[in-house]
This record gives C-alpha cells, structure tokens and sequence, in this order.
C-alpha cells in the first residue's frame, strides 16, 4: 500500500527540460577512464579448512564478480567444526585442483588472485625443522647462540600447521618453498597473478645462523664480543660499556637483522617471478628498513587497523564498538608503503584494508568511506578488503566467519549495496592508478637514529605502536609539511644511492622532485651524507634542517668518522642549512597545496596532458570557495566517484597558467578533479550546490514493507513519525536483519527551482532510492542526500526508499536463545577486545530509516 501526503512544494514544468537535456561532456582526457581488473578493490579470501568444493567455489566467485570485486587473495585457515570430513590438506592435489578450479573461475569472471604463501600467518609449516626454524638470540658459554621460539603458523590450515620459518635465512626460505616447488610443477602459468606475505609476525626472532659471519663481513668485528651485553634484558646494568657504545654495538646488530630479512624476501621474490608471479609483501612489523622492504616488492602493503575518529557529522562511533588499546591509523606510516612504490617506479601500492573499524556486524558501509578516503590520500591506489570468508551455502546462517574481519561476504544484510562502495573505490583508483607520481619532496628516513638506542635488542616496525617514526623530528617534520600542503615521499639511505639530478630534476627509478628534505638527524653514514652532498653540488635543492652529528654503529668508528667529518664540510657547503624548513622550501619555490590548510585532504598524480587530483573532506566543517593550486592548467574537470557524473570545473588562471578552482567538500565527501594545459571545448559545468530555498521536509504517510532478510520478515507497518524499526514494527522487527521498502508521496507545485536535493538524514545503514519507479541511487555514506532534479515531475511523485541496517539485532537474538552459530575452530570467537564473543547484551541497534527526509531547492549556476 502505498501512503499519500501532499508537500506543496512550487515547481516551474519547463526547469525539468534544462536539466535533464544531455549537455556536452567534458573531453576524454579529463573523464572517466574504463574500469579494469586491479582498479576494482579486491578482498582478502579465507578458506576454513580448505573445506572448499567447485559449485561453491564458483557460485561465490560469482557473487564477488557481481559486488564489483576485482579479485581475491587467497588465505587457508582453520576449519569450521562439524564440516571436517570437508577438509583438504594444503598443497595437496586435491588443493591444487580447488586452486586451479578457483583460477580458471576467476579467469572466467574476469577476476584477479593472489594467494598467500603459505596457510595463516607468518611462512611456515610442518616441514620447518631443525636450524630452519625461527630463533631468539640468547647467551650460552660465553657466545651468541640460537634458541628456537618455538612459534607456530597462527590460524594456520589442515597441512600447513607447523613451526615457523627463519625469517633472515635464504637457505631455509628455499627448502620451506620446496614443497610449492613440487606442487606448481603442472600448474597452468599465468593462472595466478601474485604471491602475498603478511605483516612480519615472526615473534621473538632476532637470531639466524649465519648472523655472525654476515655481522663481521658488515662491521668488521666479532659479535661475541659483546654477546653479553647484547642479550642483556637491561641496559641500565650493562657497565662493560658506555650507553653510547652499547646503542652503538645494538645498532650494528640491528643492521644485520636488516640485511638479513631483506636477502630472505628477496629470495621469495626471485622463487615468485621465475614461476611467474608478483609479489605482494607487507613490509612493517619487520626489524628492517621498511622503505628497502616495501620497494623490494612489486606491490607494497600495508594495513590499515582500527577505526578513525573522523569528526564527520553523522558519522558514527560508538565507544563501546571500538577498540581503546591500539594506536590509530596514521597517515605518516601508512605513506611509508606509497613512497616506496613512487620512489622505486612500482605503479601500485596495497593496503589491507578495514580490520576492526568495529565491532562484529557493526560496521556499516559509511564506515568503510572515509578510512579509505584517508589511504587513498596517502598514496595507496589499490585497495584490499579485511575480507571474505569462504562459506557454503548450505552452512546456516551467518556462515563460516574469521574472527578478525569486516564480514565482506554475502550472508552480510548490505551485500546487495556493497557493490556502490565497490564502484567508487573502482573509479577513484581508475584516476590513481595511471599516470606517475607528482609529489615535490624527498623526505630522508633517518632509520640509523632508530637503531641507534641501548634498550632491547630487536626493534619491529610496526603499524601499531608508531613512535618509531611520529616520536622522531622526521615524524614531526612529516606531520607539518602535510599540514602546509607540501607533498612529499620519503627516501631511504640506499634509494638516496640511486637518486640522480637529470634535466634539472631530483630523479629516482620511479619519479621526479624538487627537493631533499633532511630533518634533524643525530648518525647518518657516510655514504649518505656524500651522495647528499653529491646532488647538492650537482644543483638539487638539498634542505637540512641540521647537520648530522655522528656516524652510526660500532664498527670501523674512527676511520668513518673522519671520513664524515669531511663530507659534512662538503654539504654544509652546499646543502642549504636552515632550521626552519618551510621558510626554505618557499625560497626555493617549492609548491604546496593551500587547501591542506582547511583540512582537506589531497594527492596528485601527473598524466601527459595536465593533472589528477583526489580531494576528500575528512574534517566537520564544508569547503565552499575557490582553491589555489599549485599545478598549471588552462582547463579542468570535476568527477564525483560517488555518483560518476562529471562536468567543466568553474576556473580561475592567469597568464602564468596558475589556477584557482571552485571546490564545494561537504564533511565526508570527497571528489576527483582532472586538468589539462590544452584549452578545452565548451564542456557541460559542473553543477554546483546553490541553496535556492530552505529544506522542506516530506511530511505524511509512510508505509514500510519488510523485503529480503531474517530470521523472518516482520509484518509491514504504516506510520507518519519516521523512526527504527525496532521501535514500530514489533518483536520480529527487534531481530529483523535486510531490507525494508519506505514508500510515501509528494506533490511539486510552481516554483523555480534549477535542481532538487534530497536528504534522508539518518539512515540506518544505507538506502536505495527510486523515485516514480524509476532508480535514483543507492545511498550509502555521510552525507546521505542525492540529487533529484532529473527524476521528478510537477504533481504528483511517489518516493520509495529501500534501507538496509546492520546484522546486529539479528546476532544478539542468536545469542540470547542460545543458537550456536560460532562453529569456527581456534579462537572462536571473540569480540574487539579479544574476549570471547557475546551479544546477548548489547542494546537494540536503530534500524531503518530515521530522517528527518527533506527537499532543498537548488539553483545551479556557476559560482
């Protein structure tokens, strides 16, 4: 039944025909490009137990290919109780022809697949013996000697459990990989595009066997020496040596482990590409230099865990859904993994993407935006969802799940809206994907002054705890030039080796700047502050913000530091020295974004006819003005990923080319612009948000029908007073998880009005509009408000809006009848905070939509 209101609202007939005439498009260097394979986001695919079979393998391929996924990266894991007669070992040849299965499925659909390998988390397996496994340093008879850690795969699958892998040795590498060796033997080539390793999670490893003889081929001593102090478990007791000595001697052994871990991956890399696949590796965790690491791969990752307080209104987040004992996400380490792909002229860069942004089967789409805005700013262009699970269909429901994840799979309510998400995330990397880089700084990553400390022994750089890098002046330095709007990649010691002047730019392997940035460094080796000196004297823009101190490490001191001693001359001679590095990157004419300075957040990516830039709105308050750019155009064009329209940017240049372009950044919204230095054609403009009067809510009657979902679907409703369902629509709609069509009608009258906005205001979780039967939008982020303007007519209109809210209630009813539906093995199943799970006690989630609904008349000239 559908309900009636009239909303006297004036409307003029012959507006409709000036808005919905088709306008010339804006020209094809600055539209959408197609949508390929690796611009769609892919997903992290768990299979429990390996307990996979083809009719399910292909039914959920196929379900993924529909969403708008672009591929999987396949993980074995831990089965599902009462389903282990399905079990499949790893490596087997029952496993290999699931696995060929799934990639001629996927080749079918037009997927990609990754897969990690090995089963779990971190390499290892039940072949791993003897000196291959991972080891702790520790003191026996006077020496350095190893102790196994004992640590096994976590999560690992049926096959793949065992202890895991030495982490710095080549040797063990290769016979851990013996057995893929076999398995790939008649295994079709190209099926596969990529090999996956995971965070460095190898816990307490800080010994391999050949650690002294590299240690001595680096340092030039024995690390016996001071076996005593570098096992000691507290500096403060260690009085053989001076604090300064002791970080020194721990410095040179941290180096080594350094060294060692980025030999082991690079044996991976070479095993991968001569069986013809890339490599994807996230690099941090690892005792290493994470830049050398992450470049070391074709795809550099990196993870993005927990949620973000965006002060984005309507943006919820609740405290009881997150969680309070890590660190957030950071901007400045998650760059860490796009500066190595820039630098070393890798196109892509990956990111595991929304692990924990709440708690189980509260996450809503909404949720997922902005935290994927934030990386895509920060240089991640290929997006990886924290994922899928593998879950037959005849498992009842919610399915098999992992315990740890955004449940980005079909037994999720919003599945049927996912694909929205999935078709912004495809256009946005579309633009980021292709061009190159177009940052100005080379941010030096003084990773000697990390080492270069007397506590511990091995030091990990994580994703988690991140004083490594926000503690140091290198992180304060990074966090200002953000601030200012300068864009910059960092650099390590050995890319620095390979960075060259070339026409009159600062040229790496993957991409051009116009300054080195030096923070404040305490030990920098040699080598580096002669090359630093070398492109300052060659006429690169080299900025200190203080000469270096010292070398780092132990060995070899006095002969380096003579060495150091002059080239420190040299670049004080011809570096520019200056403690305020903003004040010389202006006189350098270095340029910088303003817009940064209201918050928003921004990349650029150079194509051959102008540049692209990503603009998002992570901050509460709007931008509405003109923005000054810091790159030359002489036309643009503005992109809305979310809806895909585009239309000619409103543009301000000069005769030097400098622009200034109209930008309207509602809080959470985000968008593409695309310049060119051609003039273009006259092109259709983009319509910008011109209030023309205030909001007018649709008042009346709203009938609501349940659609799709369960346990059951509850008996429809009418009501005149928008609110969740859980309050108007009974017992069954307290439990209900799906779908429910609200449907009303409104009439449009005479008055002017160049366009209509409509807002739902709060939806519970996301919404797809149609209006006279004809379909609008699917509506799934802050703001919630889409326009109309094309779709309605004078009189009589009929809205119908079909929202979709959270499993939530759905879970708490199974857990307060008791229904077991955690049937996972291992770590089944606990909540944020790592407790065993338990939602009988969680409140009502609201569900539904809430409103208030409103119509705001546009006009829509240019500014």
């Amino acid at each position: 039944m559908r309900a009636f209101r009239n909303l006297l609202i004036r409307f003029t007939a012959p507006m409709i025909a000036s808005i919905t005439s088709l306008p010339a498009a804006v020209p094809p260097e600055l539209g959408w490009p197609e949508v390929v394979r690796e611009n769609k986001p892919w997903t992290r695919w768990w299979w429990p137990g390996s307990a996979v079979d083809r009719p399910n393998l292909t039914w959920q391929l196929e379900q993924l290919a529909a969403a708008g996924i672009g591929g999987v990266e396949i993980t074995p894991i831990y089965g599902a109780r009462g389903f282990e007669d399905r079990y499949i070992d790893f490596l087997s040849p029952p496993w290999m022809a699931m696995l060929e299965h799934a990639g001629r499925e996927a080749e079918r659909l037009g997927l990609g697949i990754d897969m990690a390998t090995g089963t779990g988390w971190p390499f290892g397996g039940p072949w791993v013996q003897g000196n291959d496994v991972a080891q702790r340093a520790i003191l026996a008879a006077g020496r350095l000697a190893g102790e196994p850690t004992g640590m096994k795969v976590k999560r690992a699958a049926p096959g793949g459990e065992g202890f895991v892998v030495d982490p710095y040795s080549p040797d063990a590498l290769r016979r851990y990989l013996a057995p893929f060796e076999k398995a790939f033997a008649g295994f079709p080539r190209g099926l596969l595009r990529g090999q996956f390793h995971d965070s460095f999670e190898y816990h307490q490893a800080s010994w391999s066997p050949r650690l002294p003889a590299v240690f001595r081929e680096m340092h030039g001593y024995d690390v016996d020496r001071f076996a005593a102090e570098l096992t000691s478990r507290d500096a403060a007791q260690v009085t053989s040596v001076d604090r300064d000595t002791l970080a020194r001697i721990k410095a040179d052994y941290r180096e080594t482990l350094a060294r060692l871990h980025l030999d082991y991956l690079r044996t991976w890399v070479e095993w991968s590409h001569r069986h013809g696949f890339i490599v994807r590796n996230q690099s941090h965790g690892a005792p290493g230099n994470l830049l050398d690491l992450y470049a070391n791969a074709d795809i550099a990752e990196t993870e993005v865990f927990g949620s973000t307080p965006f002060p984005i209104p309507g943006l919820r987040r609740a405290n009881e859904d997150i969680r309070h004992d890590q660190d957030l996400p950071d901007s400045l380490v998650i760059r860490m993994a796009s500066s190595a792909a820039h630098v070393a002229g890798h196109n892509l860069s990956s990111s595991e993407s929304a692990t924990w942004l709440r708690e189980h089967w509260k996450v809503a789409l909404a949720h997922v935006k902005p935290e994927l805005d934030r990386i895509f700013a920060d240089g991640i262009n290929h997006i990886f969802y924290h994922g899928t699970v593998f879950s037959p269909r005849d498992a009842p429901w919610p399915g098999w799940l992992f315990y740890a994840s955004t449940q980005f799979q079909p037994n999720n309510p919003w599945w049927d809206d996912f694909s929205a998400l999935n078709r912004y995330v495809a256009r946005i990397q579309s633009i980021l994907q292709r061009g190159r880089p177009d940052n100005d700084i080379l941010l030096y990553w003084p990773l000697a002054d990390v080492w270069d400390n007397p506590n511990g022994l091995m030091i990990q750089l994580g994703v988690h705890d991140v004083q490594w890098l926000t503690g140091q002046p290198v992180g304060r330095l990074a966090r200002g030039l953000m601030d200012r709007g300068y864009s910059f990649d960092y650099v390590s010691d050995s890319q620095l080796e390979q960075t060259r002047m070339n026409a009159g730019a600062i040229q790496t392997p993957g991409a051009r700047y116009r300054a080195i940035v030096v923070p404040a460094v305490r030990r920098m080796p040699v080598e580096t502050v002669q090359q630093l000196a070398r492109l300052a004297k060659a006429g690169a823009s080299v900025i200190v913000e203080r000469l270096p101190e010292d070398v780092p490490g132990y060995g070899r001191l006095e002969s380096r530091r003579s060495v150091f001693r002059t080239a420190v001359g040299e670049l004080g001679e011809n570096a520019i020295i200056d403690a305020d590095v903003y004040a010389a990157l202006d006189r350098k004419e270095v340029p910088r974004e303003p817009i940064a300075e209201s918050g928003i957040s921004f990349i650029r990516r150079a194509h051959e006819h102008g540049t692209d830039y990503f603009f998002a709105n992570l901050t509460g308050e709007a931008f509405d003005g003109w923005a000054s750019l810091a790159r030359p155009m002489r036309s643009a064009a503005i992109l809305d990923p979310l809806t895909g329209k585009h239309g000619a940017a409103a543009l301000q240049t000069d005769e030097a080319t400098k622009a200034r372009v109209y930008l309207q950044l509602a809080p959470g919204e985000s968008l593409i612009l695309r310049t060119s230095m051609a003039a273009s054609a006259p092109a259709a403009p983009w319509a910008y948000r011109r209030i023309a009067g205030p909001p007018v809510p649709i008042r009346g009657k709203w009938s609501v029908t349940f659609l799709k979902g369960g346990p059951d679907l509850p008996p429809g409703f009418e009501t005149v007073e928008l609110s969740s369902w859980t309050e108007l629509g009974g017992s069954e709609a307290r439990r209900f998880a799906g779908t429910a069509r609200y449907e009303t009608e409104f009439e449009l009258s005479d008055l002017p009005a160049g366009d209509w906005l409509l807002d739902l205001g709060d939806v519970r979780e996301s919404a797809r509009v149609r209006i006279n039967d004809r379909e609008v939008a699917t509506v799934w982020s802050v703001p919630f408000r889409v326009r109309i303007g094309a779709f309605v007519r004078p009189g009589r209109n009929v809205l119908t809006v079909d929202v979709t809210n959270l499993a939530a209630n759905r879970i708490r009813d199974l857990d307060e009848r008791g229904v077991p539906w955690k049937i996972m093995h291992e770590i089944n199943f606990v909540n944020i905070n790592y407790r065993p799970f338990d939602a009988s006690g969680w409140a009502i989630t609201p569900s539904g939509l809430l409103g208030p609904v409103t119509l705001t008349p546009l006009r829509v000239p240019s500014p």
